[in-house]
């Protein structure tokens, strides 16, 4: 998708489609004057204050932090942070958009990076300039270049931002990929939770930054809240390394609430199938995550048809998986 648009306004715009592909409409919906705030000015609606700004982002920040998020409200933020004149948080709000959105597993990075590359294409006024000087801090981070990102970014949001906004956070990321690991930095993450609790990278970074039982925390919150995310597979790693394991277990690492979840769906459906997601956990070296779901499944075993569909597994198999089923199926294990 080629830009050659004009005005910024048009250029958020771009963004705020590739954020609305393959989404799902919000359960709940953005306050009303915030809304009829953040229409944008490319509307021929007027210019508002920066007080009326600050009014309609409280909205929106009481929000989040109840623990919400509701789809297209980052887009709204941005019409309002442009009709105030604030170019640089009208970009970066339009990209907490596509965050949220390819944190989900519903967008590719690759569509992400794109309309941040088109940003970075804008020649013209002002505004326009610190869009694409935005993009570029933004750029910086999803690439991973932390120390260009923190520079970028710190210099354009470092001055009045409250404490758990999103362009905080994407610096204390910074911080911590850095490898910035002192009680400011820890205090500070572990702060902001509230605003972010339904934010998928907020937990992956934690999950990568902080370690033992913190970081399993983290990981499987992540996991929990878009479990066909991009930052799973790395969580799973975090889950294995956590728990004793070599970080290539991770692909048979499953969370306790997915145990949980296969087991309740496998005892409903009266289907022990289902089950089989599992065989590969209960397969590792002794871990906590590998003896909760065997606990959880010898449980089951006095049940038909589960008893039988364990039996005839242990038949079929051998070394640790064997050992394990038997130990399912009423043995000692």
């Amino acid at each position: 998708m080629e830009l050659k648009m004009k005005y910024l306004p048009v250029v958020i715009a771009v963004l705020g489609c590739l954020a609305c592909t393959g989404t799902n409409a919000p359960e709940r919906t953005i306050p009303a004057a915030a809304a009829d705030a953040a229409a944008p000015a490319s509307e021929n609606r007027e210019a508002i204050s920066l007080d009326e700004l600050a009014e309609a982002l409280e909205a929106f920040a009481g929000l989040e932090r109840s623990g919400s998020h509701v789809q297209g409200m980052g887009l709204a933020e941005s019409g309002l942070r442009e009709r105030a004149g604030d170019f640089s948080g009208a970009a970066l709000a339009a990209y907490k958009e596509l965050a949220w959105v390819y944190s989900q597993g519903l967008m590719a990075k690759a569509d992400v990076e794109r309309g941040l590359e088109n940003l970075l294409a804008l020649r013209g006024g002002q505004g326009e300039v610190l869009a694409a000087e935005t993009a570029k801090g933004l750029l910086a981070f999803i690439e991973g270049r932390w120390e260009e990102a923190e520079a970028i970014l710190g210099s354009l949001f470092s001055a009045d931002e409250e404490p758990d906004s999103f362009a905080r956070w994407l610096l204390l990321a910074c911080s911590m990929e850095r490898g910035e690991n002192n009680w400011k930095t820890r205090s500070s993450y572990g702060a902001i939770q509230a605003r972010y609790r339904a934010f998928p990278e907020y937990w992956y970074r934690g999950a990568r930054f902080f370690s033992g039982a913190l970081a399993l925390d983290y990981a499987e919150r992540c996991i929990g809240l878009a479990p066909g995310g991009p930052f799973v597979p790395e969580c799973r790693e975090i889950l294995a390394a956590a728990a004793g394991l070599e970080r290539r277990h991770g692909t048979a690492m499953k969370t306790r609430m997915e145990i949980e979840e296969l087991i309740t769906q496998a005892v409903s459906g009266g289907s022990p199938e289902l089950l089989s997601g599992l065989l590969p956990l209960i397969s590792l070296p002794d871990n906590s995550y590998t003896l909760f779901a065997a606990g959880a499944l010898r449980s089951l075993s006095a049940v038909e048809p589960f008893r039988t569909y364990f039996a005839g597994l242990a038949e079929k198999s051998s070394g640790r998986l064997a050992e394990r089923l038997s130990y399912i199926c009423g043995g000692r294990g």
